[in-house]
């Protein structure tokens, strides 16, 4: 158990983890003992190699996914970014949408929801001066009735300040191979790059649903375009071109 200010937290499930942390399933108890809810605490390990760069790392994602409030971003309610062990506690997805689309159980309508979503979340991230750099569908997950955003452990802050410290090395590309945009290998990213992933995303939602594919595939091709100045050059631009498709579904 661990206490922080007038909560408990008390883990309940391993949820999996890597080389630098692991994420559980935790129980959330207020000052009176009652049950708060379920969550998922991702904490870093004190052990992990290159520790000093990865803190830095965990504590930046903590901080940033923390600066991006909105209904389709993972939010982090508690966190302690200072001890030995950082660590945070939020939102807990029911499931990624990387399994949906593999167990087939994914309806037209709720893939359209999970666009939409996914679009508004990226919006919000964009207009933050913020690159996600690993958007994908195992990356997005379901909570409640949205989809939406997780995992900013690549997340890149485009605005420089003293307090701004580069921790890829200069040409090193950071991402998923098939959702990483052609410059993006070389170490370039941009709203576009960003835009390139979300393309690919999409790509994926239209599997076994050759109707969704038909409909997205001038979004599709546009977003992955291999030039990024022929890639939209906002969020916005696709969202605009996908409402009526959108629309369109939702009333069938």
């Amino acid at each position: 158990m661990l206490v922080r200010g007038s909560y408990k937290i008390v883990p309940i499930e391993d949820m999996g983890g890597g080389s630098f942390g692991f994420v559980q399933k935790v129980e959330l108890y207020n000052q009176k003992d009652h049950l708060c809810g379920l969550f998922a605490m991702k904490t870093m390990k004190s052990n992990a190699r290159e520790i000093e760069s990865f803190r830095k790392r965990f504590v930046r994602e903590g901080h940033l996914q923390a600066k991006c409030s909105h209904p389709n971003i993972v939010q982090i309610y508690i966190c302690d970014l200072e001890s030995v062990e950082p660590w945070f506690v939020m939102e807990l997805g029911e499931i990624d949408v990387e399994k949906l689309i593999i167990n087939g159980k994914f309806p037209n309508k709720e893939r359209l929801k999970c666009i939409l979503d996914l679009l508004l979340g990226m919006i919000h991230i964009h207009q933050q001066k913020l690159l996600h750099r690993d958007i994908k569908p195992s990356n997005m997950v379901k909570v409640g009735d949205k989809y939406k955003i997780a995992d900013f452990g690549l997340v890149k802050d485009t605005v420089s300040s003293p307090e701004t410290t580069p921790l890829t090395a200069i040409g090193q590309g950071m991402g998923t191979p098939g959702f990483l945009a052609p410059e993006a290998v070389f170490g370039h990213f941009s709203d576009q790059s960003d835009i390139y992933a979300i393309g690919t995303f999409l790509e994926y939602m239209c599997y076994l649903d050759d109707e969704l594919a038909r409909k997205l595939a001038p979004i599709i091709n546009k977003c992955r375009a291999h030039v990024p100045s022929d890639r939209y050059q906002s969020v916005n631009q696709i969202l605009k071109i996908f409402l009526p498709i959108y629309e369109e579904g939702m009333n069938a």
